[in-house]
């Protein structure tokens, strides 16, 4: 899946990377990469993410850091489109270039570790355990930090993150980024496409229409950039809306069901226990009782 590029900058000309607090209504940036790291937590809210072909619901405390142009996006549920005050979306981020702290920093004996950290993160990683909550405290406190200490923080926070084994990489080994703006633009269409409609029936012509192709050719075109058929995606998202609206004690089985997308409860239960291996009675169980992490 090809995505648009985002050119970021610098806050201040005294800072040689970027840190930042964003707050929103909901996330706004697209389907994107850039060629800066980016070391992104979650604040506040949930949703659906993709990085690479890695697409899994996210939630409040999630950490990762990304390599430079591996496309990415994080998306939040409808519920935060309909204006509720009381639903924010807030994330810490930091971006960094590879020669931020000099041309061949990274190339020094003493970053051996933190070299092959930004070698792995090509891939997107997912921190976890201690390390991501001992880097999202650190994330925090740099906000605060007068502009050398924050450069010695990064510095640390890297540090942390090389010598860690409590990561998870996301995007699959073989994903190749498709390099054609005219794919950027059918993929852009058709991601926006199925996020806003999801939870309503979404046949093959449509989105092969949204793509301007036939179904057949739209079938191979997809497939070819997402290692995944148009069903499986589509599968992947309302699921992931589905374990969302799990945490709603109101709602019961069936309602998730319908509002997830799904027409009926056996094709349901087949699918999300093919996606999540578990069922949603047994997912909805370990959930309430706080036993079930997505870890």
């Amino acid at each position: 899946m090809k995505p648009i590029l985002e050119k970021l900058t610098t806050q201040e000309p005294r800072y040689s990377f970027v840190l930042q607090k964003d707050e929103y209504d909901n996330y706004p940036t697209p389907w994107h990469y850039h060629p800066e790291y980016e070391l992104v937590l979650v604040v506040k809210s949930t949703g659906q993410r993709i990085i690479g072909d890695s697409m899994e619901h996210f939630k409040e405390g999630d950490l990762f850091f990304m390599g430079p142009n591996l496309p990415h996006v994080f998306n939040n549920g409808p519920e935060y489109y309909q204006g509720n005050p009381k639903l924010k979306a807030e994330a810490i981020v930091v971006h960094f270039n590879h020669d931020f702290a000099g041309d061949r920093f990274f190339d020094l004996p003493e970053m051996s570790a933190v070299k092959q950290l930004l070698t792995n993160s090509r891939w997107g990683l997912k921190i976890l355990g201690r390390t991501r909550k001992k880097i999202a405290e650190g994330m925090e406190e740099m906000l605060k930090e007068s502009s050398a200490q924050r450069l010695l923080h990064l510095l640390q926070l890297l540090e942390e993150l090389s010598i860690s084994e409590e990561y998870r990489m996301l995007a699959s080994m073989g994903y190749v980024q498709m390099a054609q703006q005219e794919d950027a633009n059918k993929m852009t269409k058709v991601y926006d496409f199925i996020m806003a409609r999801f939870r309503d029936p979404i046949t093959l012509n449509e989105v092969a229409h949204i793509a301007n192709l036939t179904p057949q050719s739209f079938c191979r075109f997809f497939k070819s950039r997402t290692r995944k058929t148009f069903s499986q995606f589509l599968n992947q998202v309302r699921v992931g809306y589905a374990c969302k609206l799990m945490s709603e004690e109101h709602l019961n089985i069936s309602d998730i069901c319908f509002q997830s997308g799904f027409n009926n409860l056996s094709n349901f239960n087949r699918q999300f226990r093919k996606i999540v291996n578990r069922s949603p009675l047994c997912y909805r169980k370990e959930y309430l009782v706080g036993r079930f992490e997505l870890d």
